[in-house]
Formats: C-alpha cells, structure tokens, sequence
C-alpha cells in the first residue's frame, strides 16, 4: 500500500516516451521488470526496415546516388532511426548465427583464409568471421529482408562481418552487388576509390583472387570511421576496403544482387528459356563448342542468325520482366525453405549474456598477464595453461567460485567475453548456469 501510494501519479522512468502516468504506472510497479522489457522492446526486421525506408531509401537517394555515387550516412549528425540494427542484433544473436552458419562462415586473418575449428578461437586469435547469406539463419534479418524485397528490391540478402580489433578481413576489391552497410558495433575505417569499371559484372570484378593492378587504383574519393547505426551504401564496380583499429566491428551488409538484375543479364536468360521452350530448338544449341573449325561455317552462322532472330522477332520488354519476377519469387522460396531449416536447429546449453558462471569447484585460475597466460589448477594439481590476450586478463581475475553475471565480468569487447567464458566452459574448468540460475547441461 505504501508503495501504491508513493507512487500514484508519477511517470514510469524507464523511458520518456513510454508516458505510463498514475494507476498505468502502478501496474509497472508491480510487474517491474515486465514493464521494463516492454519499454525496451528489441526492434523487428520490419522495424529496422522501415527506419531505413524512410529515412535513407528516400526519392532523393534513388536519384542522386543509386547506381551512381557511394553515401556515408553518419548517425552522430543525423540521427540513430535510419539504422536500428544496433537495438536488434545482440551478442548472442550473432552468436547463434555463428553456431548455424555451417558452411557459409568464412574465416580471414589479414586478407588470407584461415583453417581454426573453432569460430571462437579464430576470432580470439584475430580472424574475421564472415556469415554469407545470413538472413537464413536470424529472423531479425530475415524480415528485413522480405521487407526490403517487397518495398524496393524484388530480393535481398544479408552478409555478416565481425572483425576483431586491428584486423582487416578482405583486401582492396570491388564488387558486383549493391551493397548497404549496417554498422551494428565497433568502429571501422573505411577507404572508397574509383570504380575502374562501373556497374560490373560478375566477371568483371576486381581484387577477389589477385591484388587489384596499380594502374586501376585511383586516389581515395571517401575516408571515413563508420560507427554504431551509421550506414554505407557502395555502388556495385567502385574499390574499397576497410580494417578495424583498437576496437572490434560488427556490420551487416544488405545485399542487391543487381549485376544479375541487369537487363544485359536478364536478356540473355531470357533468350535462353525462350529457345528452351520451343519444340523445334535447334540441336545446335546443345552441342559442345570444339576447337576444330566447324566444315559448314557460312552454315553455322546462317544457323546462328536465325537461332537469335526467332527470339528477338518475339522479344517485350513484359516478357522479360515477367521471367525476371518468376525467378525472383524462386529465388525468395529458396530463400524462405533455407531460413525454415535454420530456424529447426537447437542448440547445446550454452554461455549467454543473461546466463551465470563460475569456476569448477576446487580449481584456481592464476593469471600471468605479461606472458598473456593463465594457469588453471585442479584439486589434484593438474594444470592447464590457457593463452589469453591482456584484454581478457580483467575478466579472468574476476573468475571465483561464486555464480557471476556473465555480462558483470569486465571486458571491453562483449563478443570476447563470451567466447573466452564458453571455451572455458567446454574445458570444464567453469561452470554455466542457465538464465534462471539453475546449473545448465554440458
């Protein structure tokens, strides 16, 4: 009763605009910790959708840059909606994402592959992780991109790079897609140049097996630090690169596949499905080309000529539109089979954010910050040394035997903090306790 009285008439402090006033406000009280969640309710994919419809996918962006111009949009200037991907995504989404990828995670330390067997390692070690196509396996970016296919683009599909502190994951290159940059966390520093070859085509990217020549690399025409909600759009055929500095990055790339929306592309299909369909396709059609000189070449041209004759005699702009529609409907069932079959996946128990830990009962952790060492010691005096970077020694001083918080151990990069703490874990020298505090499995 004290506390109804107390507080009848105030406003709910956990956010302004959540305006919960007198008895509203009461019922917050009671069910504190469910209001607050309710007042900091994570953003959707439709959310983060539509901020960046509105605010960045605008009339004056499709004129002024799309196909045209590279545009850094710096959130510290004009504001965090265009980008909510930084309220959306959490360490343990990514983490997740990670655990699911399977073969479409890609390890880079400095530009090169890496072979680690463990993402957790690679990354503790200074790899890159880059998640391909990973809309199928985080619902969040998943509904972004059925929202942005539906509003804009016919398709989307996202790509994840999480780079640790000082690291670069792909050298100087160009692309063949439309790419929009989410930065999600972290800092990186980004370098744009030229486009030796505007709006590319597949074959025609630069930088993806062999350094890009010299003589094509121009001078910088953007150097910038992209920050948390900022967002980078880079027009398919223009170099760039970007490596992080004393901090990690976190950003995921919307992706556009536009050199395969290209109506030079499209053409082509289409010319083919044309003559597939046809009951009389020339044999031609299915032969090998040989290097021996066919006999009958006045022939084969003539055959030629009227193979592509009969389909451009037939070609419409509606025709071809209708084909490019019908395969992009394919290519989003493909993508929507791919996300159902991810989203069937459990995983073990694990380390989480919200989850508690502490050390095995009868084992010391001692720590050698200058050799980046720690020694854990069990009742019978077996020791394991653990290498360990000066950035995680705070958070293994900090290790007892009393259940902690993981997210009140300290380390300045979260997504450090539980891969130190899960790969402990799997050594058993630390025990994980669920979300509720109950001992979790494993």
């Amino acid at each position: 009763i004290k506390l109804q009285l107390s507080f009848r008439g105030g406003v709910c402090p956990n956010l302004a605009s959540c305006g919960q006033q007198g008895g509203s406000f009461l019922i917050a009280i009671c069910i504190g910790s469910m209001a607050e969640a309710e007042c900091k309710a994570k953003p959707s994919g439709i959310d983060v959708a539509r901020g960046l419809s509105q605010e960045f996918l605008t009339e004056e962006f499709f004129e002024k840059y799309w196909e045209k111009l590279p545009l850094h949009y710096r959130a510290r200037e004009k504001g965090k909606s265009a980008n909510r991907l930084p309220e959306a995504l959490s360490v343990d989404d990514v983490m997740s994402m990670l655990r699911k990828a399977g073969p479409s995670l890609k390890m880079f330390k400095k530009g090169d592959p890496s072979d680690h067997e463990s993402f957790m390692a690679a990354y503790l070690d200074g790899v890159s992780l880059i998640v391909n196509q990973a809309d199928r396996t985080t619902e969040v970016l998943m509904d972004l991109c059925r929202a942005l296919g539906k509003a804009h683009f016919l398709h989307a599909f996202c790509v994840a790079y999480l780079t640790p502190p000082g690291s670069q994951a792909v050298r100087l290159h160009t692309d063949d897609q439309d790419v929009f940059l989410l930065q999600v966390w972290g800092k990186k520093e980004w370098t744009i140049r030229n486009a030796p070859k505007p709006l590319c085509y597949t074959e025609e990217m630069l930088g993806k097996d062999t350094p890009v020549p010299k003589e094509l690399v121009g001078d910088p025409i953007m150097e910038f630090t992209m920050e948390p909600h900022d967002i980078l759009y880079i027009p398919r055929g223009y170099l760039h690169e970007a490596a992080t500095g004393m901090e990690p990055s976190l950003h995921i790339t919307v992706t556009m596949p536009t050199s395969d929306y290209c109506w030079g592309v499209q053409l082509v299909k289409h010319c083919m499905q044309h003559l597939s369909l046809n009951k009389s396709e020339p044999s031609l059609l299915r032969r090998p080309l040989s290097s021996k000189a066919p006999s009958a070449g006045d022939d084969l041209d003539k055959q030629l000529k009227d193979i592509v004759g009969s389909w451009a005699s037939d070609v419409k702009m509606g025709s071809v539109l209708e084909a490019f529609e019908q395969r992009m409907a394919q290519t989003n069932e493909g993508q929507e089979r791919q996300f159902a079959r991810m989203s069937e996946i459990k995983s073990p128990p694990r380390v989480t954010e919200d989850s508690k830990v502490r050390l095995m009962h009868g084992i010391t952790c001692l720590c050698h910050p200058r050799k980046e060492l720690a020694l854990f010691v069990k009742p019978d005096n077996q020791q394991m040394e653990v290498p360990a970077a000066k950035t995680a020694m705070p958070m293994l001083k900090a290790l007892t035997h009393r259940p902690q918080l993981v997210t009140d151990f300290p380390c300045e990069d979260a997504f450090e903090r539980v891969c130190v703490l899960q790969l402990l874990h799997q050594q058993r020298v630390v025990q994980l306790f669920a979300g509720s505090g109950s001992l979790a499995g494993g």
